[in-house]
């Protein structure tokens, strides 16, 4: 298929997501519909960009006419049957009315007339579901590895500039440049929205694996089993699981894949009563989802860590391990866990891996040890994770360090967004201060 070019000719007040915040966020103001509304944007909104992508062939122009729909949506009065399948038509009216603005509409666009904003149909009947194929375009070669995760992520997760600077490491400012450059050699490289011949996915896998693992660890971040990032989560691993049915047998998804259903089955038990995180070794196995931890079983049976040792292979061996527990009662398996991220660390040295390492340490030799191995890690790169500043607290409340382990959680407590994880952090700093 011919690419044409990508008009710029409109700019929403919808589009300026570095003063607004996500779209999902922003249309839950206004009419009595706005919840509806806003539960599918917040549901829907990949597969309706994943479309429009695929379509029009821009993501740029796809994520503009999809913000514009969603601030005409915030404004109707006459709420539809189905909010996604009015989202996505009037987004099709949009690009394509901005499409013959600028005067480069083809002929296999359709007339604009064709999409009435009063849409009877249901999201199934014309929704077509091109996720995975927006993974793969967003992950081609002709991009450098990091700006393909950087625009998948926040294309296809809806992650801000910071929150992809955070889980890459990398400024804002160098994420934002990374976007900008992605989009224009999208847009300008004719780079189909479909999911390539099987020939041509190891060239593009590590990318895709990347961008679910980071969507993943971004969504776990929250124990809140309802909310934004439980369903984020619940996302990756229908991408997960359609991605192991397109390459069967492959160690690295089938990895990857048992080591999100493994960690999502224990969201049950990631909460108390009183809505406060509890931690892994702390949490009672009999709450965990038993159905999901048969799916996790199921891929990883077919990883072989001992002729494929990879750090996907061993970080599902890590889950494995602790979903192997059945009773709180149950000893935590620390030795091992420990000696499978000196393996990870022998084959990429990180300063992540390093840092849950440093809490097995912990566990096995005290709080003096861990901390001396603390006091290597590259602070600088760990310096926005509010989990390195909560195991620099918890390690100097335990060498007589008081005042800086308030200090330290403290900042950790201003970077966590999870509730249940900063009420967690919270209850540790005020134990602190009654010694």
């Amino acid at each position: 298929m011919k690419r044409w070019p990508s008009p710029r000719t409109f700019r929403s007040r919808a589009t300026d997501r570095s003063k607004s915040g996500p779209v999902s966020t922003r249309v839950k103001t206004g009419l009595a519909n706005s919840v509806d509304l806003a539960e599918t944007v917040r549901a829907k909104r990949l597969r309706i960009v994943a479309a429009l992508s695929a379509r029009f062939g821009d993501v740029e122009l796809a994520e503009d006419a999809f913000a514009e729909a969603c601030v005409r949506a915030a404004a109707t009065r006459s709420p539809p049957q189905d909010w996604a399948a009015w989202l996505y038509a009037v987004a099709q009216r949009i690009a394509v009315d901005s499409l013959r603005h600028s005067r480069v509409v083809r002929a296999h666009a359709e007339p604009a007339a064709s999409f009435d904003e009063e849409v009877s149909v249901s999201e199934r009947s014309m929704i077509p579901d091109r996720r995975l194929a927006l993974f793969f375009a967003c992950c081609h070669p002709a991009i450098d590895i990091a700006s393909r995760v950087a625009l998948a992520l926040s294309t296809i997760c809806g992650f801000s500039a910071k929150q992809i600077s955070r889980a890459c490491l990398l400024s804002p400012a160098a994420v934002s440049q990374r976007l900008v450059r992605a989009k224009k050699k999208l847009a300008g490289s004719g780079i189909m929205f479909e999911i390539p011949d099987s020939r041509f996915f190891a060239e593009r896998l590590e990318a895709v694996l990347c961008t679910i693992e980071i969507a993943y660890s971004q969504a776990h971040a929250s124990s809140d089993p309802d909310g934004e990032q439980a369903l984020l989560a619940r996302q990756t691993l229908e991408l997960v699981d359609i991605l192991a049915t397109l390459m069967p047998g492959n160690a690295q998804v089938n990895a990857l894949a048992a080591a999100l259903w493994f960690s999502e089955a224990r969201r049950p038990a990631r909460r108390d009563a009183m809505g406060k995180m509890i931690p892994l070794e702390d949490q009672d196995p009999q709450l965990w989802d038993r159905s999901m931890l048969a799916r996790a079983r199921d891929y990883y049976g077919q990883v072989d860590t001992a002729q494929d040792a990879s750090l996907r292979t061993l970080q599902a061996d890590i889950q494995a391990l602790w979903c192997s527990r059945r009773r709180q009662s149950d000893p935590a398996p620390w030795n091992r866990v420990l000696a499978r991220y000196d393996r990870m660390i022998a084959i990429r040295d990180s300063a992540f891996i390093r840092l849950n390492r440093v809490v097995a340490i912990h566990k096995l030799q005290g709080a003096a040890a861990a901390l001396r191995e603390f006091e290597e890690l590259p602070c600088a790169a760990l310096e926005g994770s509010p989990a390195y500043h909560a195991v620099g607290a918890e390690l100097l409340s335990h060498t007589q360090s008081v005042r800086e382990a308030i200090q330290a959680y403290d900042t950790a407590i201003g970077l966590q967004e999870g509730s249940a994880e900063r009420a967690w952090l919270i209850a540790q700093r005020d134990a602190l201060t009654l010694r």
